[in-house]
């Protein structure tokens, strides 16, 4: 059943003031200019004080390897700490965006299951156990529906590795497969119908813009090049920005034909049909063979437990275009469709700190709205 709407109160409901004042000493400016009216994040702010280390009263939060780690607790680091540290990784292209991002930090952790505040140093420098963990639940988008949120994450040699795994239903009795671009033509040679525009070079901000006619027979094998060809390249975009900002993850994206992952003993993170054209539908309806590869990589982001960074609703209709919020054009999560946008520090940051946190009693991040 869905639910419309929440009331915080897993969390401290800190007023927004708290995250927007002026930073601690040492802690760099943190500009409000630019700011997003996310639409609820001014009661979702989780506040704070302080710098460097956890402020005195920080919430102590069982780390899941705490054992191996000799019995040391993990602390809660101030919100406002981890945004400083996260504004400080990202380097000038935050340059009066710092609000949306602070926003859209607070936003997505207090909608989160997963209850744990590791500093953004700690998670990406710090000295986190080695070993694995298996992440899965839900988020809710938009205030109108939860989204699964499944995938692999693994510490090893002081660096990240996180695994999504998704299995796709052949369309049954399709004619063709609608392609976004000429990419596969190199795979099935002259079976591919090839002319236009590119769908993520049209300038467009529309998912589908139509640019051009690319498309394929839906045969097995041209399904099989198109999800070797997402299973290497949408993984891509995120190791592209990791590298980027030097931040020690690889991403590792495998897309197969529904079956093939369970014959092998492999495990799967979403099971989906594959539709044969592009279209704008949530990602656990399906997987299109016509969205472009950064789209793919958006649409992934959600199965790693990322929200939207736009209007709700927006780009859906013509008269009303994808409308990042303020700031969010330069994001992959709020123009999807762009070549040039990127995965911040932030978004690794949201992926990676749920290793450190305990097991969620629920995955329903409503469980404790007040309803």
């Amino acid at each position: 059943m869905f639910r419309i709407g929440r009331i915080p109160s897993r969390r401290s409901r800190a007023r927004q003031s708290d995250l927007d004042g002026p930073p601690p000493p040492g802690c760099g400016d943190r500009s409000s200019r630019g700011r997003a009216a996310l639409p609820i994040a001014a009661a979702l702010a989780l506040g704070a004080a302080g710098c460097g280390e956890a402020a005195r009263g920080a919430k102590d939060v069982e780390d899941p390897a705490t054992a191996r780690r000799g019995g040391r607790a993990l602390r809660d680091a101030p919100i406002a700490v981890i945004a400083a540290e996260l504004e400080a990784m990202s380097g000038p292209i935050l340059e009066g965006r710092e609000a949306t991002f602070r926003d859209i930090l607070a936003d997505t952790i207090a909608k989160d299951a997963y209850l744990c505040l590791p500093s953004a140093r700690r998670v990406f420098h710090g000295d986190a156990p080695e070993g694995e963990r298996r992440i899965a639940g839900v988020m809710p988008h938009y205030g109108l529906f939860l989204g699964p949120m499944r995938y692999l994450m693994r510490r090893r040699g002081g660096a990240w590795e996180v695994e999504v795994r998704i299995e796709v239903e052949p369309p049954a009795g399709a004619a063709r497969l609608e392609l976004p671009d000429c990419g596969l033509s190199a795979a099935l040679g002259g079976a591919v119908a090839c002319r236009g525009t590119p769908y993520a070079r049209s300038g467009s901000t529309d998912a589908c813009p139509g640019s051009g006619v690319f498309s394929t027979r839906a045969t097995p094998a041209a399904i099989r090049a198109l999800l070797a060809r997402w299973s290497t390249e949408a993984e891509a975009y995120w190791n592209r920005d990791a590298r980027a900002f030097a931040l020690p993850v690889r991403y590792d994206f495998d897309f197969v034909v529904a079956g093939e992952a369970r014959a092998r003993g492999l495990r799967v993170d979403l099971s989906v049909p594959l539709a044969p054209t592009c279209g704008r539908t949530p990602y656990f309806y399906a997987m299109r063979a016509g969205w472009s590869l950064p789209v793919l990589a958006h649409e992934v982001g959600h199965v790693l437990g990322l929200l939207d960074e736009y209007e709700a609703l927006s780009g859906i209709v013509r008269c009303y275009p994808k409308t990042p919020f303020p700031g969010a054009e330069i994001s992959r999560m709020g123009l999807s469709m762009r070549e040039e946008t990127r995965l911040l520090p932030i978004h690794h940051y949201l992926v990676l700190r749920r290793f450190f946190c305990r097991e969620p009693r629920t995955t329903d991040p409503y469980a404790d709205a007040i309803r």
